[in-house]
């Protein structure tokens, strides 16, 4: 079985991402609207249009690649064999991390609101029970199982056809501009016009159905697995469209952050249409561009990627406690940034190659791996 070391790399730096995109939350100018623990001093607008234009594409991007990885590993263990690899991979380390973590966020955001006051005080009783950053674990534990069992019911279902309109709409380069009008009707219930974040355990429809249609197509590209590698070609048409639909699309969110109605109201179609396509640009561009460059294996690739998982489990309370501390620091928001950063990056790999990489745990979240003698570690390039 051939090994997708691009997309191994694009999944592990859809992860990472995720750790200076959480970094970055306390330097918005905007107040977050699911409440932060600290809001630094050091604001910038263009952390809103960072942190917005890396909302689009970053978990968009993890669940598709989840519905592509996931597919190869139902063919290769069969239905059963596959759900039992995914709850050790996905329900373990979310039913154990999470009891952890819980009492960890609820202290760093009572420690963040005695620094800050919030409108709403922090106590057990307004603040809900909530996955955290683990909720793209809690959907990946619904949708799974969900694709497992249409590709089970589908066995019977002729797609030949629908397997050459795939492959036509990759080579044509219109995929995103098709796979935005599905994309588009899920974003339709959203809050603005873009995904929302789930802050309860509760499952939103809207959010599954958003996140279920990325993963469904991972999952069916999978079926023609060397598509993959026209994802690398002609990088210039994502880019191209991205950059045109940036800024009709953006004044279009900030006419819906501001509460302002479309007139007419088929003109919000049009801007989730935009809002749709704008992410599946980006989600292209940075698939492709792993797809280019990052297909030949490197051992600081691979590790970065096996690291990955355990980094953004426990990046977060060492970040939030990192920007409270900073908050109120006369200081430039880059530097402080970059002291987040550091001092996260470090925390979790430095916590991952002592205590995890080589034990149980890193065997629970990647599988075992064996210590390299020096010499071959001295080989990495």
């Amino acid at each position: 079985m051939d090994r997708f070391h691009g997309l191994d790399a694009c999944r592990a730096a859809a992860m990472m991402l995720g750790l200076f995109f959480h970094g970055a939350i306390s330097f918005l100018y905007a107040s977050p609207p699911f409440g932060w623990a600290i809001r630094d001093r050091s604001t910038s607008l263009v952390v809103d249009v960072l942190i917005f234009v890396c909302h689009t594409f970053r978990m968009p991007v993890f669940f598709l690649l989840a519905g592509f990885f996931g597919r190869l590993l139902h063919e290769k263990l069969g239905t059963a064999g596959f759900l039992r690899h995914r709850a050790r991979r996905i329900l373990v380390p979310f039913v154990v991390a999470l009891p952890l973590l819980m009492p960890l966020f609820f202290l760093l955001w009572k420690w963040g609101d005695s620094r800050q006051p919030h409108a709403i005080p922090i106590s057990l009783d307004t603040v809900p029970p909530s996955p955290g950053h683990l909720w793209f674990l809690y959907y990946l534990m619904m949708i799974l199982p969900a694709l497992a069992l249409c590709a089970r019911l589908g066995r019977s279902l002729p797609l030949g056809g629908l397997d050459r309109l795939i492959r036509a709409a990759v080579r044509f380069r219109v995929a995103i501009f098709l796979l935005a009008i599905p994309t588009a009707l899920t974003l339709y219930p959203m809050e603005f016009l873009s995904a929302d974040t789930p802050i309860t355990f509760v499952p939103q429809p809207r959010i599954l159905a958003y996140y279920f249609g990325f993963a469904a197509s991972g999952w069916l590209l999978h079926r023609q697995g060397r598509l993959i590698k026209e994802f690398g070609r002609h990088l210039w048409v994502p880019l191209i469209v991205a950059i045109v639909v940036f800024v009709p699309f953006g004044m279009a969110v900030e006419k819906a952050a501001g509460h302002v109605a479309f007139d007419p109201p088929a003109l919000r179609w049009g801007a989730l249409y935009l809002g749709a396509l704008f992410g599946w640009s980006l989600v292209a561009l940075f698939l492709g561009a792993f797809v280019k460059w990052g297909s030949q294996p490197r051992a600081w690739v691979t590790y970065l990627s096996d690291a990955s998982y355990w980094c953004y489990l426990v990046h977060l309370p060492v970040a939030v406690a990192l920007q409270i501390l900073v908050a109120d620091l006369p200081w430039p928001g880059l530097l402080k940034y970059a002291i987040i950063m550091t001092g996260t990056m470090a925390a979790c790999l430095g916590s991952y190659h002592a205590a995890v990489r080589y034990t149980f745990i890193g065997a629970a979240l990647n599988g075992p791996r064996q210590r390299q003698p020096l010499s071959a570690a001295a080989a990495i390039d």
